[in-house]
């Protein structure tokens, strides 16, 4: 037994001892530099690119036993870039096909590798450039080539990988980063292998930086074009996106088709990839629940089609479809689509910095001027003072056609219900026209247009308001609770210019509303007239009006000149009170400054208002200079120079008045004496 043992270990040791001898010949005998040329002609053979290895093929033991060769390139033949390139790149070797004298390579370990992705400005991609003849590679030397060699590469790991993609043509600049690639079974000839992969992208134009990560089976046919990802997983933090993808004939004919559906996630978590936004307003991870319940989409070199996408928003579902064609030489890109949906919340989705900045005071600018004067919760954002350029060139280089059905919309805690519009885009030309909107027991109609094919763009925005009422608006919009009745309102104004401020700026045109059987709580109106009465021998003119006054007629407009900041034209009527003057909006700071005359009309204008007389068809000078966020009591003060002016002139009028009356008493005492001598 112990013969037996003893021979068996030294059989055992033998064989070691002959493995090491045979290993060290191995690789003190063999140059695998030898390999160069095999390796070269066999991959230009099955991929049809020109594979250069400028540095060493030597033996290695790490990450596994093999080749290592470092400073690898390839190329296509046409184009002066560089396809890809390696610094290092580990193959590991069957030893039994070495042995046989045959390269078997069964896993394939890459660091550091880099691709360049280049389109020029005529849509052509570098990889997708089919080499000629006479860019092909001179043929190897004789015998350089006769090593068998088979590169079926079952195992595929790649590390710190990075890819540059660049597109003259639709100015995209994009860097993927930290590329890992791990895959099983790998082949090209159209049997089921599982792969994954995970990237940084940065987009050098935006700044976007975000981390992908991948999962699928994948099966592809190099021959034929074909690639299926079935299983598959992509995940971009907080979303996770799972179905299928099959692109097919991409060498040739190229058609793919996907169907995807998503996790329940944030949407701002997930927007906030791609814009900045403010963590402190961001809302809590169990908000704003998105779902993407299905997407079907299919498409060909000509363009795509959305079959379908359906989506879940905190309950309410959306449904998509729509058709994209690419442009040609006969006509500009074309859109169409369809939307319909239940209940939107815009507020709910929009950060509650940029949900509160209300625009109150311009939507009550807009329908009545006398309320221009109440701000919004919150000062306007900054941002007003930054410029926004319009987007002129994608107006001008596109077609579009949209169907819009929502079942109520919530914007700026106002509702909508329901909202149906279209949109259409052709030749630069915008035109956005919606069907009667439902809104506080009336109706609100718009029409857009917008001319991006003239030099500036001319924008026209119409709006018309009919019945609405004032009681049932209050209810989401507190600061409008002095009035009561129902109104019309209607705004008309063009504007020209490529960016939101150079819009602003040229606003031309007129608001006006019109309110019938109202009340008005006349409180801020009645503390400017007191004080003007301090200035009064005669006391408080004021003393005896009531809070709220119900009026017949209450009319108002407010006419833009030449945009907002000054020149507008603001007058309102309630019954015999008349207000008028010039002034404008300071957006950036958040103030308005208006110079008005308050008048109180004496006959035929019905008395609604009484005063003395004396003080009708008076125009008492009043400054409206004030910030949006200031106490609205305080927004209109009388100015009291003007107003010691205005006594003044009254205190003359009144005395010269009384003079004459004194001088034609005297003169008719006088004629009546004269009279009265003749008649004796």
């Amino acid at each position: 037994m112990s013969k037996l043992l003893k021979f068996l270990i030294f059989m055992v040791a033998g064989l070691a001892v002959f493995a090491l001898i045979l290993a060290f010949v191995l690789l003190a005998v063999v140059d695998p530099n030898r390999y160069k040329p095999a390796l070269e002609a066999a991959a230009s053979q099955q991929s049809g690119l020109q594979l250069r290895i400028n540095g060493d093929i030597d033996w290695t033991f790490r990450p596994v036993f093999g080749l290592s060769i470092t400073d690898v390139s390839l190329r296509n033949g046409v184009t002066p870039q560089e396809l890809a390139s390696f610094s290092t790149i580990a193959l590991k070797l069957d030893i039994a096909s070495l042995l046989s004298g045959n390269i078997a390579i069964q896993e394939f370990v890459a660091e550091n590798l880099h691709i360049n992705w280049f389109v020029d400005a005529q849509g052509e991609a570098n990889w997708l450039v089919n080499a000629d003849d006479s860019a092909a590679p001179p043929p190897a030397a004789s015998g350089s080539t006769e090593l068998p060699i088979d590169i079926n590469i079952a195992d595929i790991r790649v590390s710190n990988a990075s890819v540059a993609i660049r597109d003259q043509r639709n100015n995209i600049d994009t860097r993927l980063q930290n590329i890992n690639l791990s895959s099983q079974n790998t082949n090209l000839e159209n049997r089921p292998f599982p792969f994954e992969l995970s990237m940084r992208l940065i987009n050098e134009v935006t700044g976007q930086d975000l981390t992908l990560n991948l999962a699928s089976t994948a099966r592809v046919d190099f021959n034929a074009g074909n690639v299926d990802l079935n299983d598959l997983n992509l995940t971009l933090s907080p979303l996770v996106l799972s179905g299928d993808i099959s692109i097919s004939d991409f060498r040739n004919n190229l058609r793919w088709q996907t169907n995807l559906t998503s996790n329940t996630f944030n949407l701002s978590h997930l927007l906030a990839n791609f814009v900045p936004m403010d963590e402190g307003t961001m809302p809590a991870p169990n908000e704003q629940q998105f779902t993407i319940q299905s997407l079907e989409a299919n498409g060909d070199a000509a363009g795509a089609t959305l079959g379908g996408l359906t989506m879940a928003l905190n309950g309410t579902t959306a449904n998509l479809r729509g058709d994209y064609l690419f442009a040609t030489d006969a006509r500009q890109a074309l859109l169409a689509y369809n939307l319909s949906t239940g209940a939107i919340d815009l507020d709910a989705l929009m950060p509650a910095a940029v949900s509160e900045m209300v625009p109150e005071a311009t939507l009550a600018a807009d329908a009545n001027p006398d309320v221009a004067q109440t701000p919004a919760s919150t000062p306007p954002s900054a941002a007003a003072s930054n410029d926004t350029p319009l987007p002129i060139e994608f107006l001008r280089s596109m077609d579009i056609r949209g169907e819009h059905a929502i079942e109520s919309l919530t914007v700026s805690g106002l509702q909508f219900s329901p909202v149906e519009f279209g949109l259409q885009l052709q030749n630069g030309v915008l035109n956005i026209d919606t069907q009667p909107i439902g809104f506080y027991d009336g109706e609100l109609d718009v029409m857009v247009t917008l001319d991006a094919a003239s030099t500036p763009a001319q924008l026209a925005v119409e709006t018309g308001l009919t019945g609405i009422s004032a009681s049932a608006l209050t209810v989401d919009m507190p600061r409008l609770d002095f009035f009561t009745g129902n109104f019309n309102a209607s705004t008309t104004h063009m504007m020209q210019g490529d960016s939101v401020n150079a819009l602003r700026d040229s606003i031309d045109g007129a608001s006006t509303l019109q309110v019938r059987d109202s009340s008005v709580d006349i409180t801020l109106l009645k503390r400017v007239f007191s004080s003007i009465s301090v200035l009064s021998p005669r006391g408080d003119m004021a003393a005896q009006w009531p809070d709220v006054v119900r009026f017949a007629n209450a009319e108002a407009y407010l006419i833009f000149n030449d945009g907002i900041d000054e020149n507008q034209e603001v007058n309102v009527r309630l019954d015999n009170f008349d207000i008028s003057g010039t002034g404008g909006l300071d957006l950036a700071a958040g103030e308005f400054d208006y110079r008005l005359d308050f008048t109180v009309l004496g006959e035929p204008a019905p008395q609604t208002i009484r005063v003395n007389e004396d003080f009708q068809n008076v125009a008492w000078p009043v400054r409206c200079d004030a910030a949006f966020d200031d106490p609205a009591l305080q927004y209109c003060s009388p100015d009291l120079q003007r107003v010691r002016d205005v006594f003044a002139a009254i205190a003359r009028d009144e005395i010269q008045q009384r003079a004459t009356e004194a001088v034609s008493e005297q003169v008719e005492r006088l004629r009546n004496r004269i009279q009265g001598l003749f008649q004796n």
